[in-house]
């Protein structure tokens, strides 16, 4: 391998900071990190926005020609490519590869090999390079994380044993961010003229989760005087879930017990948080290798999660009994406990201070640590 220099650190994500997604602010988690070992991290994206954030500059090129070009110009370093889109990431990790660069390839789901498997793309000749591309992302990198252990054991699955070291990176939660504030709760409260009632919350992307049939399964507690607040990541894909699930409401009449936020930033993520009572965390039940970063903030932040996840979920298999939450295999289920949970408000909200202190358990820097060992392994002792 070629020399590097490991006074900087490049971090591909497809969905850069400032974008309110899981994958950005797992990127800029890291970066704060790394910035804390001496690192200068630099990011490097194809998508649109700011040429810096937080102190961090932003590299935003054109397309896959833009994003070669920038690294042929650049001295060879680490490189942390984050995936999915697999296939963006893979022709930047093959270029890095090739170039010189150290790169480790942080996965947090499948992607073109996972939908073919659940028939969410259709078999052809594009599908199939879409494959040898998600292939050779793995191939290409000096090291690899992944999210769960599920997830490492789904993409043995897909492609065989990887001859290349491997870790788990597990989400976690940044504490100095997501915490429980009392002062927080009552003011936000106020402002969406909550006196009493039970605050459910969802807070993520829109697209990729069960939200219609969560919207159907919690229409009865909304109906009886909940409400339910939406902290929703929108953009261009997203806006039309976003129309079907406010068409969705309305037919179910609970258009006027949800509030709705738009990309938030992450201290106002964990502001309207503090605000709420029980969290929604719907995933598909063939994707047991999903551990979503929502999980973790809505715990530290008092919120008590409810789970509908298939039964080997990596959830169950992370929280364990450490943490009390609850897991459903059914929506009937889940519909019902939310209505028994209203009843029991009071013991609820006892304990939003012991499930923020064992938030404490899952604490972001630990997959920070992983991954700034694989990123620089002449400085990980």
């Amino acid at each position: 391998m070629a020399s590097f220099s490991e006074d900087e650190v490049i971090i591909y994500s497809h969905h850069a900071p400032p974008h309110p997604s899981a994958s950005a602010t797992r990127m800029v988690s890291l970066a704060d990190h790394l910035r804390s070992k001496g690192a200068k991290v630099t990011f490097l994206t194809s998508k649109a926005g700011p040429s810096s954030y937080n102190g961090y500059s932003i590299i935003r090129c054109r397309g896959r020609i833009g994003l070669v070009a920038n690294l042929t110009k650049r001295t060879r370093s680490p490189i942390l490519i984050s995936s999915p889109p697999a296939t963006p990431s893979a022709e930047v990790a093959i270029a890095a590869r090739a170039l010189g660069y150290h790169v480790v390839v942080d996965v947090r789901d499948p992607y073109v090999s996972e939908a073919l498997k659940n028939g969410e793309i259709k078999p052809g000749i594009r599908s199939y390079i879409k494959l040898l591309l998600e292939k050779s992302l793995f191939r290409s990198a000096h090291s690899i994380s992944y999210v769960s252990e599920p997830l490492r054991d789904n993409i043995h699955e897909s492609f065989g044993l990887i001859n290349r070291p491997e870790a788990i990176a597990a989400n976690g939660v940044d504490t100095a961010i997501f915490y429980r504030d009392m002062e927080h709760r009552n003011a936000i409260r106020s402002g969406l003229k909550i006196t009493d009632e039970a605050l459910f919350v969802y807070a993520g992307i829109l697209g990729g989760k069960s939200l219609d049939k969560a919207f159907s399964a919690i229409a009865p507690a909304l109906r009886s005087g909940c409400r339910l607040l939406m902290i929703a990541v929108l953009d261009d894909f997203s806006r039309p879930v976003l129309e079907s699930l406010q068409a969705q409401a309305e037919a179910l009449g609970i258009s006027d017990r949800i509030d709705w936020r738009f990309n938030l930033t992450l201290h106002d993520v964990a502001k309207h948080l503090n605000a709420c009572d029980i969290g929604l965390n719907p995933l598909p039940f063939n994707r047991s290798y999903c551990l979503p970063v929502k999980t973790f903030e809505y715990l530290a932040c008092g919120v008590y999660p409810l789970n509908v996840v298939g039964k080997d979920s990596a959830l169950r298999t992370r929280f364990g009994d450490k943490v009390k939450m609850e897991f459903f295999e059914d929506w009937g289920s889940f519909s019902a406990r939310t209505l028994e949970l209203i009843k029991e408000l009071p013991e609820l909200r006892a304990g939003a201070e012991s499930r923020a202190n064992a938030a404490s358990l899952f604490d972001r820097n630990d997959a920070n640590t992983v991954l700034a060992t694989a990123l620089l392994p002449r400085h990980s002792s």
